[in-house]
């Protein structure tokens, strides 16, 4: 049976990482979530949330994100949802990781990062607002 999920809003102000990271000590405990499974998750959530915070808001006013976790079946959906300019990651080209670091053109790694430490990626815009969900299949979780 999923439980329920555990969800929480936070400011594109002061002290979003902290508190984001505060919050998936929560999740994990609360899950009884894997490490493996909570430090993919870490690394997955600071990049996107990082992106978010740099370039989803124009101005200078207060916004927010809000980040959902739930356990469904074998797997844990984390979604990101804000009402930043509309933008999909995924259409992002992945990079080419064979050329050499001098070579390589800027942007695109984090998103890369993101896919290969999930099941899943998928986006959506909805009601105004990007939504961003994170598979992870629990079953072949490191």
């Amino acid at each position: 049976m999923p439980k329920a999920p555990i969800e929480a809003t936070f400011s594109n102000r002061g002290d979003a990482l902290p508190a984001i990271s505060r919050y998936l000590d929560r999740v994990g405990a609360q899950l009884s979530l894997p490490p493996g499974v909570l430090t993919d998750l870490r690394i997955a959530i600071d990049e996107v949330v990082t992106n978010i915070l740099s370039y989803a808001w124009p101005d200078d006013a207060p916004h927010d994100l809000t980040i959902r976790c739930r356990l469904l079946e074998s797997r844990l959906e984390t979604t990101i949802e804000d009402d930043g300019v509309a933008y999909d990651p995924l259409l992002t080209a992945a990079p080419d990781v064979e050329v050499p670091l001098a070579e390589r053109q800027v942007g695109g790694l984090g998103v890369h990062f993101v896919r290969n430490l999930m099941s899943g990626v998928a986006y959506e815009r909805v009601a105004g607002r990007n939504r961003l969900t994170l598979t992870q299949d629990l079953e072949t979780a490191k």
